[in-house]
């Protein structure tokens, strides 16, 4: 069992907050989601979330409508607030934006920008933030280290490492060849050090017994590889069956941008 954070969902879009929930499973969260204002309240003291996305947009119920909750959780909660939007949301969103929030996204949201935004909001083990795209993993890869090869299974594949499971971990400072099969004929070989490893008994609730690699000196051609094969895997499979829902055009940065203006 490893630990997630929590992302309250308050979206009365039932395809909005499907595939929301589906995205930040994939990038290591549990989701809850709400489809109004009085339920997101109700829900935000129980489970106390790390992050609250809402819609600008979202059904007005019991007299509390998007801005309305964005004010409660300013009062009651430090917990970060993302406000989605449609274009034809202007004036609702205009309306949120006064009060404190921590980023916005305009739909259909660009992939880049959401995990830009949700991993800002967050810090995971070892007191970091994840830099780089990642998503969850559970392919076989081979890992070279002094010559001899083994199999291991992933559990997470980021731009800048994967982490895979292992009861017996590499050393830290070990440099190894990692084998990893994306979407051409041939395995990409990267090169790689193992930067911290996790037993079996230490934290339980955080991550799997195993080992966690950086990748060193990766060429521009694998790196665009890397990131196109985990932006496919992150949302490839939604983008084409909902086009309303994601945008893979990274054209906004993390933060700043013309969403929040």
């Amino acid at each position: 069992m490893s630990y997630k954070p929590t992302v309250l969902v308050a979206d009365d879009s039932e395809a909005f907050a499907m595939y929301f929930s589906l995205v930040l499973s994939r990038l290591g969260f549990n989701t809850v989601p709400t489809r109004d204002g009085s339920e997101a309240l109700i829900l935000l003291k129980v489970i106390k979330p790390d992050i609250v996305i809402i819609d600008a947009a979202i059904r007005e119920k019991d007299g509390i409508k998007a801005s309305s909750l964005v004010s409660a959780i300013e009062h009651i909660s430090n917990v970060p607030v993302i406000i989605t939007h449609k274009e034809t949301d202007r004036e609702a969103f205009e309306e949120c934006a006064k009060h404190d929030h921590f980023g916005c996204l305009l739909k259909p949201v660009d992939i880049l920008k959401f995990n830009g935004l949700i991993q800002e909001c967050v810090t995971f083990s070892r007191n970091t933030k994840r830099r780089f795209l990642r998503t969850t993993f559970s392919q076989k890869v081979s890992i070279r280290h002094a010559k001899e090869a083994r199999k291991y299974y992933a559990v997470s594949l980021s731009e800048g490492g994967i982490f895979v499971r292992s009861i017996e971990p590499l050393p830290v400072g070990s440099k190894v060849e990692v084998s990893i099969k994306l979407k051409g004929p041939k395995p990409i070989s990267l090169k790689g050090q193992v930067i911290y490893q996790k037993d079996v008994y230490t934290d339980v609730f955080k991550s799997l017994a195993g080992m966690g690699i950086e990748f060193k000196d990766v060429v521009k051609k694998h790196a665009k590889m890397l990131r196109d094969y985990i932006l496919d895997l992150l949302v490839g499979d939604i983008v084409e069956e909902h086009k309303g829902i994601f945008r893979i055009d990274g054209s906004q940065k993390a933060s700043k941008s013309p969403d929040c203006e």
